[in-house]
């Protein structure tokens, strides 16, 4: 061991720096994948990557400035590895970050001024050590070759620092967002019905977007033009999100602005400024290591720069720029072809999963003998946790995400939120200019009655009680129970396997199946709401301990389950109940909570709130959504 770190110890500053640019390189192909990808794993591996990019950056800096010799052609760095120097620029650079991420979370965002006496420190630290290679009698061109690499680091660095500034809430909330409108043409025009029509629509509502993340009050262009197809409309959704997501968390709105062009056009020149000296300067007299990562530096960051410039060929903001604004037909057919492959038609821009939680697991964890391996794994895992002391809240947290969770595609609970939300737009509000969502089902004895347990009929009896007093607790109650009461209703559907043929025709009705899976997905969506993002729900007691006073009678409810007939009423009941639910959590949710799931892939609850605030409904909208009494 010994030995081998004696090895790498001539080589260690190398190694940082191309870390520091391998990190770089990652970061700017992978920051990007968070718009469309849920995966945790890529989240992780960017997080880290985020994070480490900094250290690593920050590390080699405070290394070259330690080990620089005072006598020239003495054992330290400056003696055996006099061009190492020249690359401290070059971590400047790093730091300033790739134009796909500048922050992983909104809170970075809110970390501007850190990083703005950041970039004043760091550059203090790599002059330092220009400084003292400057008494090595380095050639003229070297050195300013040098300087114009640290001009493009520090407006490297600038651009990040104004990144984060722009995507902070508190410059949300103080901008008039009118910056979208100047960079709008007038009047941009697509044959209707096409996927230009949808980007179309998506820019010119965009300053209303951005009203809505800021909780601003406003006209709103949906609103004016009325319903759209649902297909057109679910587009225009994502191509605005994908639009705010770039605002918030890449360089997207500073190269958007004239001066961010004019500075990155400064960066880039700066850059074909310093190849060009230092291959004009004395090479002969360093090692071929030391020319071989000086090139490997120059190549990458020129390769980055023209990825930067494909991805900023890909905005919908360019498009509309060139093919309106300057008559450019061809490089706008140029920019089209590139945003199709970008942001294409045919897929979804975001994640397009809904998460799922079913509560009967958690129901299983108290049993004696688990009835799976993951319900055995599960209940360790809450043990283990117990025993060093964790808290019940984040126990029941961390079993749930790796145990109690999983991902179904989106399409079919997002057409039928969308449906929903568009059933409530010609909706006239009441003089309190709120509008009533109907809640049919719950009103239903009798189809409470074959959710119950056996012998629970009377209307006094425990379950009944349970029920009734969940209405008039916390909202996060009321979902638990209607939870509970749609499984129990589908509890049919799991012992179809074992059903014959006449069985499973008595049992189902046909084309039931369709609306079976839509409701499970529905509750079971939110309860992985509940579970995994209660902030986004308008909740106040605590998740756990509403399940575990629900725990006995939802046990005894879980015990005296049987199958039972489900008939096409019943489900579309079940279907309304839910869609309404869900839409009354997103009228309540706030912006702030939505702009951090967009790092996450985006959540399906931001696209019905943001719909329902486009169309002037919702809390962020001004016309508030209540449930009507749920009270039996």
């Amino acid at each position: 061991m010994e030995n081998l770190t004696k090895q790498i110890l001539p080589w260690e500053i190398h190694l940082l720096v191309l870390i520091s640019f391998g990190l770089q390189i990652f970061l700017f192909f992978t920051g990007g994948l968070r718009r469309h990808g849920s995966n945790k794993f890529l989240r992780l591996s960017i997080w880290i990557a985020y994070l480490g990019a900094d250290l690593v950056a920050i590390y080699a800096l405070g290394y070259l400035s330690r080990h620089e010799g005072v006598t020239p052609g003495c054992d330290t760095l400056r003696g055996t590895h006099p061009l190492a120097f020249f690359w401290a620029p070059f971590l400047i650079i790093h730091l300033g970050g790739q134009d796909t991420i500048t922050a992983f979370a909104m809170e970075d965002n809110s970390l501007w001024l850190r990083h703005l006496l950041n970039l004043v420190v760091q550059v203090a630290l790599a002059i330092y050590v220009f400084w003292k290679s400057m008494s090595n009698k380095q050639s003229m061109e070297l050195l300013i070759s040098g300087i114009a690499l640290f001009i493009a680091g520090i407006i490297k660095y600038g651009e990040r620092i104004w990144s984060l500034k722009s995507g902070s809430f508190e410059s949300l909330k103080s901008s008039t967002g009118n910056h979208y409108k100047h960079r709008l043409p007038e009047a941009i025009r697509a044959d209707a019905g096409s996927y230009s029509d949808a980007v179309c629509t998506s820019l010119l509502s965009m300053v209303d977007v951005f009203h809505i993340f800021s909780a601003r009050p406003g006209e709103r262009y949906m609103r004016q033009h009325g319903p759209m197809q649902p297909k057109k409309l679910l587009k225009v959704l994502e191509v605005q999100l994908g639009m705010m997501y770039d605002d918030l968390y890449t360089k997207a709105h500073v190269l958007r602005t004239k001066s961010g062009i004019l500075l990155r056009g400064i960066s880039q020149m700066c850059l074909v400024v310093a190849l060009t000296l230092f291959l004009a300067g004395a090479r002969q007299s360093y090692r071929r290591a030391d020319i071989v990562v000086t090139y490997s530096l120059f190549a990458g960051s020129f390769f980055l720069e023209a990825c930067a410039v494909f991805i900023f060929m890909t905005s919908p903001w360019t498009l509309a720029w060139l093919q309106q604004a300057r008559k450019q037909d061809k490089l706008a057919r140029f920019s089209w072809f590139l945003f199709s492959m970008a942001w294409p038609e045919k897929r979804p821009l975001w994640a397009n999963v809904v998460g799922q939680c079913n509560l009967y697991g958690w129901l299983e964890e108290g049993q004696d003998t688990p009835r799976s391996c993951s319900q055995l794994v599960r209940t360790m895992v809450t043990k283990l946790g117990t025993l060093i002391g964790l808290e019940k809240e984040k126990v029941f947290w961390v079993s749930s995400n790796l145990f109690g969770t999983e991902y179904v595609k989106a399409d079919n609970v997002m057409d039928c939120l969308l449906q929903g939300v568009a059933r409530l737009f010609d909706e006239q509000a009441d003089i309190n200019g709120i509008i009533q969502i109907p809640q049919i089902w719950l009103k239903d004895r009798d189809l409470m009655r074959e959710a119950a347990p056996a012998g629970s009929d009377g209307c006094h009896s425990s379950w009944w009680q349970f029920v009734s007093d969940a209405y008039t607790r916390d909202f996060s109650s009321t979902i638990c129970v209607v939870h509970f009461l749609t499984e129990a209703c589908f509890v049919v559907v799991v012992a179809l396997s074992e059903c014959s043929e006449s069985e499973l025709e008595a049992r189902v009705e046909a084309g039931t199946e369709h609306l079976v899976e839509l409701c499970r997905a529905l509750s079971r969506y939110s309860m992985y709401l509940l579970v995994n993002h209660p902030s986004l729900l308008p909740v106040s007691a605590n998740t756990v301990a509403t399940l575990e006073r629900s725990r006995p009678i939802l046990q005894e409810m879980d015990s005296g389950r049987v199958p039972r007939q489900v008939d096409v009423r019943k489900l579309e009941e079940i279907r309304d109940v839910w869609t309404g639910i869900i839409i009354y959590v997103a009228a309540k949710s706030r912006p702030e909570m939505h702009a951090a799931q967009l790092a996450r892939g985006g959540e399906l609850l931001t696209f019905v709130w943001l719909l329902l605030a486009e169309y002037k409904l919702g809390d962020s909208g001004g016309v508030r959504l209540e449930l009507t009494n749920l009270i039996f």
